[in-house]
């Protein structure tokens, strides 16, 4: 029988839900299990247990098991790899093997035949086997013998770069024969694979060191030869339409590829360091990109505060928080949310990372004179109803916005500032009026990135006396905390994937007084939080409590709020 047989005969899904899914694989080219996990409809592990349950195997829960590196090598590291499968255990002449599929009976033969032995398969999620994988066989062989191969090749760094090469970035094609193109390849492959926000590639004196930012925080990949630096460097910015040449000053540049399907795009930047240039690769994977409030890590009250706001007529909203804290997704998000065949949406932005139908969207071009003051002034004149501003930067857009907002008009932008109050004097400050900053603004939200415990070792811990104290000062109630134990599925860091903790200040009488007043960041948040605000530690903390993140993670981010929050039990203020 099929996957999908087999879990509608199971009760897992239903006949409607199997035919809806299967028109979706078509489409999509994944595998069935993905699927619906996808769609909600089953989890991986439900999947697992119910095939295994029906086929009469073994299902292994993989975090619970050493595999021993005798074992390993019983199998070619390229079947693992390229059918998603690990042995497990030898005994006699019955080699164990966990796999996602025990009904690939092609691939099951193949083994057989390659290594003599009789193999008993059992069943494991998915998302543990590829972590085993990374765990016990580290980087991927394509990635070691690409390095091997353009090390040991002294060549000529522009020998064999065909200017077919140079055009399409399809990462999932045929391999090509040159070492180089399948290095970079592989690097980017890796890196989508693993849910890399950023690839660091940084020379030091005697090596060159690649590194992925994974959920935050950067771990480092491998160490290649000095050697191969220069080659590595001018493939990456030919890709991304950079000087090769000029290796004295800072370049930006763009890479469109595919991996596996999907359209991705990297940002490239280059920076020159005293060993070399450094190159930093966003990647922009749209896949990926939450475009419903719901999936952006608010909670309910917030939610519906942020909704509220998304829906006002007119005025200013803002969210403010450092780079990467997720600041444009959730205005995304809120622009996704109003759109409607029934108003025109335009953004300004620098640069358009994400392209959306239905939404006129305006690239910044700083070096032909189109800032986002003139793109503004023009985007007036194209009878907008809700504006995108990437960024406030300077008094010029800031007024302009402001003028937008109140000439009727629904503005959404970005500032860099540490919490929802400080957004108001950062504007004063640039030399907005006081008067009309409190008129313009109905709303401010600052948010930052917290990772999310690993549900596959999530266990609860009694807190120490000065976290379940700081705690409380919220009065939440509580007994336990959760953390992550640690395991393969999260690479033993206990955690996997990040969400948001926010706050959301709405401008109401009190607060639009002390803005007329040039009150302080200080003196407007404490107002804010005596209003019923709910602070971004507060917010963690809740999310701790509900073991979507840890303590630890929670004190990291964030400062310890000095207005007394003992009175935060009202519910937020309504617009």
């Amino acid at each position: 029988m099929r996957l999908g047989d087999i879990l509608a005969q199971a009760g897992l899904i239903t006949p409607d839900q199997l035919k809806e899914a299967l028109q979706r694989q078509k489409s999509m080219g994944k595998r069935l299990g993905k699927v619906l996990v996808e769609m909600g409809l089953a989890t991986e592990e439900r999947i697992a247990s119910t095939l295994a349950n029906q086929m009469n195997i073994e299902f292994l829960d993989l975090n619970h098991v050493t595999i021993p590196a005798e074992i390993l090598t019983t199998i070619p590291e390229g079947i693992v790899r390229s059918h998603n499968l690990i042995p497990v255990q030898l005994n006699g002449n019955r080699l164990k093997i966990t796999m996602t599929d025990p009904l690939d009976v092609f691939i099951i033969d193949e083994i057989n035949h390659q290594t003599g032995f009789e193999i008993d398969p059992v069943i494991s999620p998915e998302s543990q086997i590829e972590a085993a994988i990374r765990n016990y066989f580290g980087t991927s062989e394509n990635l070691k013998a690409a390095v091997d191969t353009l090390s040991a090749e002294k060549r000529d760094p522009f020998m064999h770069l065909d200017e077919q090469f140079f055009n399409t970035f399809d990462l999932g094609s045929e391999e090509v024969s040159v070492p180089i193109i399948n290095l970079v390849n592989t690097i980017i492959q890796q890196a989508v694979a693993d849910k890399a926000s950023d690839i660091h590639i940084e020379p030091d004196e005697e090596f060159l060191r690649i590194r992925y930012r994974i959920d935050g925080l950067l771990s480092e990949l491998m160490k290649a030869p000095k050697n191969i630096q220069g080659e590595l460097l001018s493939r990456l910015k030919i890709m991304a339409h950079m000087d090769i040449s000029e290796k004295r000053l800072p370049q930006d540049g763009r890479i469109k590829v595919k991996v596996r399907d999907t359209a991705i795009d990297l940002r490239v930047s280059s920076l020159p360091t005293v060993f070399g240039e450094k190159i930093v690769i966003r990647i922009l994977d749209k896949s990926r990109l939450q475009l419903s409030l719901e999936q952006v890590g608010f909670d309910e009250e917030l939610l519906a505060l942020f909704k509220q706001l998304s829906r006002s007529p007119n005025g200013i909203i803002l969210m403010t928080g450092p780079t990467g804290s997720g600041k444009t997704s959730t205005l995304y998000a809120a622009i996704n949310f109003i759109k409607s065949g029934n108003i025109n949406i335009t953004t300004a932005e620098d640069p358009v990372e994400y392209q959306f139908a239905g939404i006129n969207q305006v690239q910044v071009r700083s070096e032909i004179g189109l800032s986002f003051a003139r793109i503004l002034r023009s985007v007036l004149r194209q009878d907008p109803n809700v504006i995108l501003i990437g960024e406030i930067r300077d008094f010029e857009t800031a007024q302009i916005a402001i003028e937008a907002a109140l000439t009727g008009h629904l503005v959404f932008s970005t500032l860099h500032t540490n919490d929802a109050a400080s957004a108001i004097t950062r504007l004063v400050e640039m030399g907005t009026e006081p008067y009309l900053a409190a008129s313009a603004i109905v709303g401010v939200g600052a948010q930052r990135l917290v990772r999310k415990i690993c549900p596959a070792c999530r266990m609860q811990i009694v807190p120490t006396k000065q976290v379940f104290d700081e705690i409380s000062r919220y009065k939440i109630d509580f007994q336990k905390l959760s953390i992550g134990s640690g395991c393969l599925t999260c690479r033993r860091s206990g955690y996997i994937g990040r969400t948001a903790i926010h706050e959301i200040m709405t401008v109401n009488d009190e607060i639009h007084s002390l803005i007329l007043q040039s009150a302080s960041a200080r003196t407007i948040r404490q107002a804010a939080i005596a209003h019923g605000m709910r602070t971004m530690r507060e917010d963690g903390f809740r999310k701790a409590v509900k073991g979507i993140t840890t303590a630890e993670e929670v004190f990291r981010i964030t400062h310890r709020d000095d207005a007394e929050p003992s009175r935060i039990t009202k519910t937020p203020e309504k617009v």
